[in-house]
């Protein structure tokens, strides 16, 4: 994290004195969409499956280096709050929320067509925390590695942009783990997709 932060503020300092075309600084912001679906699992006489999907939101500071008029590389130290949502049925059936905060590095390759960008690259989670709105009855531990992958489209207008991307993990599952009064299993997660759109701009 110290190096990261280190690199961006002479990125920052370099901007400043590179062309505005070659190195751009900005900033993004947008609402996101969780896709999370698991093998049903029974923990001391509840059943855990999974619910619709919940909305969140993400910011961050965006550094872009134009290597050609069409190819550039973009990196990103993201703030991303994301929203889960669990069924659990036993005695009674309740809607259970995972509130997750991360910050994100995404490393994106991306191609420019006129106003048109494409891109897609790793992305790497450097920190996070959950937080369960029923903590006794369910918390989940998201160990699904801290490499993913991101993708989408965007549309760049002058100094303004917009784009729609998805991110996820290469693999076909992971195996997360879920704590349920005491008890720990290990569940297949075979879906943990987020889907997202934000706008931002450079200055």
């Amino acid at each position: 994290m110290k190096h990261f932060v280190t690199t961006l503020a002479c990125a920052l300092l370099l901007a400043g004195t590179a062309s505005a075309q070659r190195i751009q600084v900005g900033v993004r912001g947008g609402v996101n969409f969780t896709d999370y679906k698991f093998t049903p699992t029974r923990i001391d006489g509840t059943l855990f499956s999974g619910g619709s999907s919940r909305a969140g939101y993400e910011a961050g500071l965006v550094l872009r280096l134009n290597i050609t008029r069409r190819l550039h590389i973009q990196s990103e130290f993201n703030y991303v709050f994301n929203n889960y949502s669990i069924r659990a049925a036993g005695a009674g059936s309740r809607n259970i929320t995972l509130k997750t905060e991360r910050f994100q590095i995404p490393v994106e390759l991306g191609l420019q067509f006129g106003i048109l960008r494409l891109f897609g690259g790793p992305s790497f989670r450097v920190a996070q925390s959950e937080k369960s709105t029923a903590p006794g009855l369910l918390k989940v531990k998201f160990n699904d590695g801290n490499i993913g992958l991101v993708g989408g489209v965007g549309l760049h207008i002058s100094k303004f942009f917009v784009d729609f991307r998805i991110s996820g993990y290469p693999r076909s599952h992971v195996w997360q783990e879920f704590a349920s009064n005491g008890t720990a299993v290990r569940v297949k997660v075979p879906h943990d997709i987020v889907y997202g759109g934000s706008l931002g701009f450079y200055f």
